[in-house]
């Protein structure tokens, strides 16, 4: 399906959530799903390099990118998500290398923690990260080591060593950022407030322009993708 031109008329006015992401990518899990059979986990082996270059990038909490950007790609996801995880190692090194870096596009992430124990206690540390201007980067570390879902591998020690690969990241005020009340507050009311939102799946894009109203966009490639962004782009 094309993605949604954001001039047309047939723009959604609220925030309906759209499936045809997770079912566009569905055959590339399916292929993970049949590599696993015969295994006694059910994780996908890790991805060792990171899969996409955020140095020299601004980022300011939850956000990515310049804050001038005139248009904000919205991801809603779940850190146990499959496709998500597909989603940043095969869609966001197109959007941060063609439209994050130059200034034109910020991406911000917003938590649906709807699967479980692991996916709220992941994005409570990505939360914690925010403090520290690093959540792309644990969280994209995150999804390159991502397990089976609730299985436990949400571990201390894992985000211990993958935020200590992250340059400018103290690890110690992580852990301690990650226990205060109002973060463990948030991680643990996000998937109350997604579904006030309308959000039933992830990943869930959506593009805001110039702080407007947020729309849905429908992809299937990376191309319909950059489609939708360069419409918005062009107002």
């Amino acid at each position: 399906m094309a993605a949604m031109n954001p001039s047309s008329s047939n723009r959604p006015s609220g925030r309906t959530v759209i499936l045809a992401f997770a079912v566009a990518i569905a055959a590339a899990v399916a292929l993970v799903a049949i590599a696993l059979i015969g295994r006694s986990d059910s994780s996908t082996p890790p991805t060792a390099a990171p899969v996409v270059d955020l140095t020299g990038i601004a980022q300011d909490g939850r956000v990515l990118g310049s804050p001038d950007a005139e248009v904000t790609l919205v991801e809603w996801a779940d850190p146990q998500c499959p496709a998500c995880r597909t989603y940043a190692e095969e869609f966001l090194p197109t959007v941060v290398d063609e439209y994050v870096r130059p200034g034109t596009v910020n991406t911000e992430f917003r938590g649906f923690p709807f699967i479980g124990d692991d996916s709220v206690k992941a994005y409570r540390f990505l939360l914690a990260a925010g403090e520290q201007n690093e959540l792309w980067d644990l969280q994209e570390a995150l999804y390159r080591n991502q397990g089976g879902e609730n299985d436990g591998w949400v571990t201390d020690d894992l985000i211990r060593e993958l935020a200590s690969e992250i340059d400018g990241l103290d690890v110690d005020q992580l852990f301690v950022d990650a226990e205060r009340d109002d973060i463990v507050a948030e991680a643990d009311g996000a998937e109350a407030a997604g579904q006030a939102a309308d959000i039933q799946g992830t990943p869930t894009l959506q593009i805001v322009i110039d702080n407007q109203e947020p729309y849905d966009i429908q992809i299937a490639d990376v191309d319909q993708l950059r489609a939708a962004l360069d419409e918005a782009l062009a107002g």
